[in-house]
């Protein structure tokens, strides 16, 4: 696997802490810098340190199962079991992918020296003691996330490594990006655009009034949804409105317009929908516009968050 340097960093942090002893490292990097790629890296490194080695990679929804799943077959032959609904791994299984609430629903099926990546690590907080509890029940652990801020995350796992924004952009691994305050949502020219409003009976009423646009949410099905994101990607669909799917996992190169139209006060919601634009494309600057006054000053704030590291307070 070929790295950037900030990965092979993030790989030699988790060796240090967590895989040549016992401890957790929190890996924060933003959307798109390569979080995944460091985890799994990481994974297969401690699986070929010793046969008896197992590892368990647990994500909050089906579609980023399915990512670490794509990834991960490329780059081992090593079978891959799965904890999800009904699908149960083999006790002997050494590679494991696992949704969060099935494996909380199967914590005593694992002892406490399996390695544990958790992605989008700050649901796993305070305040969250269920998934919390998916956390402590491993003595070695690893978790990404872009957004650090929930409460505790900083004392659960107090190994960090931390990539700030402004060196991602600068060492041209996601693309620049800028705030705008806008008035009114206005369709950008030869442009893919996300469109976030605040349910999903808005986001199917404002799709029909504009032009080359459809909706996806969790009221479709899931094959209509999929469909739909892929004539987005296609170019088929220009407009593409949304309420909260597309927050964590997807991002395009090609997507450089993102509309927020609604009030948005949390940072770690606004760093996400920020996220989706900030896969790096050269010439490229990812324009986020902000059509309410809260959120613009959400999202500026969420800006200088994702540049300075958490102390944990």
């Amino acid at each position: 696997m070929n790295y950037w340097a900030h990965q092979t960093q993030a790989v030699d942090f988790i060796s240090d802490h967590t895989i040549n002893r016992v401890g957790r490292s929190l890996i924060v990097m933003p959307p798109g810098a390569g979080k995944s790629e460091v985890a799994i890296g990481s994974v297969l490194a401690w699986l070929r340190l010793s046969p008896g080695h197992r590892a368990i990679v647990c994500v909050p929804s089906t579609r980023l199962l399915g990512q670490f799943y794509s990834r991960l077959v490329r780059l081992t032959r090593e079978p891959i079991a799965f904890e999800q609904g009904t699908r149960r791994a083999p006790s002997h299984s050494r590679l494991v992918l696992a949704s969060q609430l099935s494996l909380l629903d199967r914590l005593g099926r694992y002892t406490p020296d399996i390695m544990l990546v958790i992605d989008e690590a700050h649901h796993s907080s305070y305040d969250a003691p269920s998934f919390s509890r998916v956390l402590s029940r491993f003595n070695r652990a690893i978790g990404l996330s872009a957004t650090p801020w929930t409460n505790g995350l900083i004392h659960i796992f107090k190994n960090m490594y931390f990539y700030p924004l402004s060196k991602a952009i600068a060492d041209n691994v996601v693309s620049p990006v800028e705030i705008v305050r806008a008035y009114g949502f206005s369709s950008l020219d030869n442009l893919m655009t996300l469109v976030f409003v605040s349910t999903n009976e808005e986001a199917k009423a404002r799709s029909a009034k504009s032009d080359n646009a459809d909706w996806i949410g969790h009221s479709r099905s899931i094959s209509t949804n999929l469909s739909i994101l892929d004539r987005w990607r296609s170019g088929h669909i220009k407009n593409l409105f949304v309420n909260r799917m597309l927050l964590e996992g997807y991002d395009l190169p090609e997507l450089e317009s993102v509309w927020i139209d609604m009030d948005i006060k949390s940072h770690v919601m606004c760093a996400q929908i920020i996220g989706r634009a900030l896969r790096y494309k050269p010439g490229k600057i990812a324009r986020i516009f902000a059509l309410t006054e809260d959120t613009f000053h959400t999202a500026t704030e969420t800006l200088h968050m994702m540049d300075r590291r958490p102390n944990g307070d």
